[in-house]
């Protein structure tokens, strides 16, 4: 019982390269900002007394909102601004995490009418957990920038925890997300053309309105069957490592499907996005490196080969 205890909870324990949750800090962090920052620097348009509301998260804050004086709640905003900033930079990330989640959900509880969609359930729950575990800050960030690692040294390490935490939370929301749309039909139905029939400037991107070749029933009923496919699947094949690579790959052309396609704030490509690279292994992180690293010198080369820059 103990060695099968102990083989389901490695995922979670000892420590791992930091590259992975260092780009999904980055990412996540960022996604964040974007989906944020627009509004609180603007604080008038939506956190005005009568300003058009609505109400998503929290019922208390969202009725105790004309309480707070205009002064507070601008203070409040900067310090929500410069949490997420400190977040991209990997200064104080759990206190980073702890802040900015507790000021987005206090905002979006204020006024979700132009912060709310779904990828928000995942952001609270990641914010929840980067703020009690801590970590994210051993590599690309201003303390990694100064610090000088001794040679020899195998790179930035970070415990597991966290990442694995963050990677379990993005497949099972993608994976359920496939299993709803099981229950709702959409393997004998063609609901994204459904989606896709939607008129210019509401759900889809201009662009995909403008083309009609993406509508015929052809092509929408194999988006509806590949997105499905995938978020069954790819959850699944990104926990063995024989079929990684493959199901990373769909999942990263899924994602950037929908974001180029579909008018979803950039959150939502950010943390799922960015969450599946929290599946590569040590193994896999190090072919990353090398293989950036050839492309660095390739192109090194090429600029210092004579007559490159004539």
């Amino acid at each position: 019982m103990a060695s099968s205890l102990d083989k389901w909870f490695a995922p979670f324990e000892g420590s791992r390269s930091a590259y992975p949750l260092a780009v999904f800090r980055v990412g996540f962090f960022l996604g964040l900002a974007l989906h944020f920052v627009p509004s609180l620097l603007h604080l008038d348009d939506a956190y005005r007394p009568g300003a058009l509301r609505t109400m998503e998260w929290s019922e208390w804050l969202y009725g105790r909102f004309w309480r707070v004086p205009p002064s507070d709640l601008r203070l409040w905003a900067w310090i929500t601004i410069l949490a997420c900033a400190l977040g991209v930079l990997g200064v104080l990330p759990r206190a980073a995490a702890a802040v900015s989640g507790i000021g987005c959900y206090v905002f979006a509880s204020f006024n979700g009418l132009h912060l709310q969609t779904l990828a928000l359930i995942d952001t609270w729950a990641i914010l929840l957990a980067w703020a009690i575990c801590g970590g994210g800050g051993e590599a690309l960030s201003l303390e990694a920038l100064v610090r000088r690692r001794p040679a020899g040294d195998e790179g930035p390490r970070e415990p597991r925890l966290l990442s694995a935490l963050v990677l379990f939370q993005v497949l099972l929301a993608v994976f359920f997300a496939g299993v709803e749309k099981v229950i709702a039909g959409w393997p004998v139905t063609n609901e994204m053309g459904v989606v896709l029939a939607y008129p210019r400037g509401f759900i889809v991107r201009d662009w995909v309105a403008a083309i009609p070749g993406l509508h015929a029933p052809f092509v929408t009923h194999a988006m509806t069957w590949f997105t499905v496919v995938v978020e069954l699947g790819a959850p699944l094949g990104l926990l063995v490592k024989r079929t990684r690579m493959l199901a990373l790959a769909l999942w990263q052309a899924l994602f950037f499907g929908i974001i180029v396609m579909l008018e979803v704030p950039p959150l939502f490509y950010a943390t799922f996005a960015f969450g599946a690279l929290l599946a590569l292994d040590d193994e896999e992180v190090a072919r990353v490196g090398a293989w950036l690293a050839r492309r660095r010198a390739t192109s090194a080369a090429g600029e210092d080969a004579p007559g490159a820059s004539g």
